[in-house]
């Protein structure tokens, strides 16, 4: 079934876009980046119409086995971005990621738009702006959208280090300082105004994007809304939800988390935690050339087969204080969102337990956060969930739009089932 959407789309692909290597745009010399956020280098990828945006969602949405019926607005522009960044380690290092600009307005907010998982370096909007289908939702309403590949994936050459929260805020961070200035050479108008949105994955790095951003870089950014979607924002409560099942059919999520963690805190632990015939492999699974699908097939979904047992009894006891403490770290609990925010969640994903909003919701509003809410998808799955989540935010953050330029969002979305 995934083969053959993703032939449709290749037909689509040829029928409705116009592939594009040169814009006449001046790269700056590689020797004047030195800060984070500079350009390393831009080109357009492509331009889509809107008879190609609008297959393209009808196709998402019979994926998803939903019903859209959708009236795009803009026909978008999109450029691959590789620019200055840091690693998880605090290092200088480099990342890409795509801007999707709709043709013919101006005076336009940004959005921000953050992928699920992904583990196929290919898999994402600068190789292909068909891959970051939130860029193309975002710039198809009138936003400047601005989709990062993360560290690890797109140009990064690195292991993706999943779940960390800081690198995941800085490489937003980042990207959207090259998008401002890119803005900036290209006359491309913004209004100052910056939403934040994610699924999954995405949904965590929303939230750490939203933290950071209020917490270090007020400065430069005012976040004027964030809608984090079906993320682990509870790490430990996340971990300990799946180990504790007999059965999780994506333990190549879980994987990626431990083998990440071991790679950015220097531990050397994969051999007392994977048994013995994955502990060798694992880490060789994560550097960017399998797609989860194909990851999964090398493990198990048979935790107590992943896993050794003393290290399952260890962890759920809360005896594994190394690993406890570096979920707590980056878990996303404690802090007290400023600007408004509109969590969304399936109450039957089976993979990011829907209790990790609820909790986040709980102590936002016991710390005096005064605009946060948690819509609640009855009976979604974490597959289920999606596109109601991403219609959601969409109506939502268009509430808060400037008027003189934007459309309402019923010329944009009739109805979504």
């Amino acid at each position: 079934m995934k083969s053959k959407i993703y032939n449709f789309l290749l037909v689509l692909l040829l029928t409705f876009i116009f592939a594009c290597t040169d814009d006449g745009l001046v790269d700056p010399p590689a020797e004047e980046i030195k800060s984070r956020g500079d350009i390393i280098s831009s080109n357009l990828l492509y331009e889509y119409n809107i008879d190609f945006i609008s297959s393209f969602f009808n196709v998402l949405a019979a994926q998803a086995d939903t019903s859209i019926d959708l009236n795009p607005i803009y026909s978008i522009k999109v450029y691959k971005i590789v620019y200055e960044t840091i690693d998880a380690k605090g290092n200088s290092t480099e990342a890409s990621g795509s801007i999707y600009i709709p043709i013919g307005i101006n005076n336009i907010p940004i959005l921000s738009a953050h992928h699920g998982t992904q583990t196929n370096r290919n898999r994402v909007g600068s190789v292909s702006p068909i891959n970051a289908p939130e860029g193309i939702l975002a710039g198809t309403m009138g936003y400047y959208g601005v989709v990062p590949d993360y560290l690890g994936l797109g140009e990064s050459q690195i292991l993706h280090p999943y779940l960390h929260e800081k690198s995941s805020a800085t490489c937003v961070i980042d990207l959207l300082r090259a998008a401002k200035i890119f803005a900036a050479q290209n006359n491309i108008q913004i209004n100052g105004q910056l939403f934040l949105a994610g699924y999954s994955e995405g949904g965590f790095v929303t939230m750490a994007a939203h933290k950071e951003i209020e917490a270090n870089y007020s400065n430069e950014f005012t976040v004027t809304a964030s809608a984090p979607m079906s993320g682990s924002y509870d790490l430990n409560l996340t971990a300990k939800t799946i180990i504790d099942k007999e059965i999780y059919n994506e333990p190549s999520f879980l994987a990626f988390l431990i083998v990440s963690y071991n790679e950015i805190y220097g531990w050397s632990r994969l051999p007392e935690i994977f048994q013995s015939q994955y502990s060798n492999i694992v880490t060789g699974l994560f550097y960017g050339s399998k797609t989860t699908d194909e990851i999964n097939g090398f493990l198990t979904d048979k935790v107590s087969d992943l896993f050794k047992p003393e290290f399952v009894s260890n962890y759920l006891s809360g005896n594994d204080m190394q690993l406890n403490s570096a979920f707590s770290e980056n878990s996303l609990l404690n802090w007290t969102p400023i600007a408004p925010m509109k969590l969304f969640h399936g109450t039957a994903d089976e993979f990011v337990p829907y209790e990790n909003s609820l909790i986040a919701v709980h102590g936002f509003n016991m710390r005096g956060s005064t605009n946060i809410e948690l819509v609640s998808i009855e009976g979604g799955t974490h597959a289920t969930a999606a596109i109601p989540s991403l219609i959601g935010a969409a109506a939502w953050f268009n509430t808060f739009k400037n008027q003189n330029s934007s459309p309402k969002i019923s010329e944009f979305i009739l109805s979504a089932k």
